[in-house]
């Protein structure tokens, strides 16, 4: 997979220095709860049922929520029918771009033809809150639109699923759906196994945000004398079952910086973005141009004197916006599907002459498409004489 972003973060400040590797509790924000098939040995002449129980166990909204069922591709539908296939996001021409202060939508739709959406960002909107509006709106229409998918024998459509609840042990929304199909015409004697993939793909967004405590030297000092712990974790807070989440790989909290020196105090980690989930990010458009793990993400700096420094191409400002190739060319997940970012920030000393006490944060959103699997085993044979 190649797609997340990367921030390269070196810590100059004094404080605790955080340092851990990577651990992948499996989190998949949709699970399947069950996918079977009856009967499990089925002769041509047989109605064969494949029934699919899914469920958002994760802690936002799903959209776009597509099961789509393969390696039947010789079968017949109830009716002995050849199956009609729609292939939903390899086809559908969908496209993103991104100019200052404006994005852009589009994708083919076969009543209407090309269509389009185009956003601009108001003033006073934050980055986030204006990129996830766009996105929300986009899926909200794409959705629609996207309805039509369930004429496919092969496609199951949901609109959206609702988040589960923990801290008020309320859970996610949950689907139930079915496929009825005949297995295809053998010759006598064989008898063939079919490996069944029903694939749930989704549009989903994953959050967590860095609260980093700060001092000035005068403030750091006086705990000191009085014994207070000046070592502190670093803890990135995710939303809850994310199947891409962010960990803190090194750094330093409190940051200290000296304010009776001129210029920036420069600070420096390393997270590490992790696919925790079964499956994978999806590209955008066809497998054929779209690159597997397309996203886009925005990260914000907040805190007094804070900006960034040298942070994904921005050497300045306290907004980033990364998307499509240009994480392509950032970060390459590896084969223990993580991938380490780092970010550097500045800090004006000037901002903490008179501020003892603060704290500097930085927030992620990532907005992709992902998917889960679930399979079975369908054995189907061929007829056999009348004794």
């Amino acid at each position: 997979m190649k797609y997340l972003l990367l921030l390269s973060l070196v810590v100059l400040s004094s404080g605790c220095v955080f340092s851990g590797g990577s651990d992948l509790p499996s989190a998949d924000a949709i699970v399947v709860n069950d996918f079977r098939a009856d009967p499990l040995l089925a002769e041509a002449d047989d109605l064969v049922t494949f029934f699919l129980d899914i469920e958002n166990v994760g802690g936002t909204t799903a959209r776009c929520i597509t099961s789509e069922i393969y390696g039947i591709e010789t079968w017949y539908d109830d009716l002995g029918q050849p199956l009609t296939y729609g292939g939903t996001w390899t086809t559908g021409g969908l496209g993103f771009s991104y100019t200052g202060n404006g994005l852009s939508f589009s994708y083919f739709d076969s009543g209407d033809g090309y269509t389009s959406f185009d956003f601009n960002r108001g003033f006073g909107t934050s980055l986030s809150s204006f990129v996830g509006g766009a996105w929300d709106q986009f899926s909200m229409q794409f959705c629609n639109s996207a309805g039509g998918w369930t004429q496919y024998s092969d496609i199951k459509y949901y609109d959206s699923m609702k988040p589960a609840v923990p801290a008020q042990n309320k859970p996610g929304q949950s689907f139930t759906t079915q496929w009825f199909m005949r297995p295809p015409i053998l010759p006598e004697g064989v008898h063939v196994s079919y490996p069944v993939t029903a694939r749930t793909s989704y549009s989903y967004t994953s959050n967590a945000v860095v609260n980093l405590q700060a001092f000035n030297k005068a403030e750091q000092q006086r705990r000191e004398a009085l014994g207070e712990p000046l070592d502190l974790p670093l803890i990135v807070e995710t939303s809850y079952a994310s199947p891409i989440q962010i960990a803190p790989i090194r750094g330093v909290n409190p940051i200290v910086v000296n304010q009776r020196q001129p210029g920036f105090e420069l600070v420096n980690y390393l997270f590490e973005f992790q696919n925790v989930g079964s499956g994978w990010p999806l590209p955008i458009d066809s497998d054929a141009y779209g690159q597997n793990g397309f996203i886009f993400a925005t990260v914000e700096l907040n805190g007094p004197g804070a900006t960034f420094y040298d942070c994904l191409g921005a050497n300045s400002g306290t907004e980033i916006f990364v998307y499509g190739n240009a994480i392509q060319n950032l970060v390459k997940l590896r084969a223990d599907r993580t991938a380490p970012f780092g970010c550097t920030i500045a800090v004006d000393r000037a901002s903490w002459t008179d501020k003892p006490i603060g704290s500097i944060s930085l927030t992620f959103n990532l907005w992709y498409r992902y998917y889960t699997d679930a399979h079975t085993v369908v054995d189907v044979i061929g007829p056999q004489d009348l004794y």
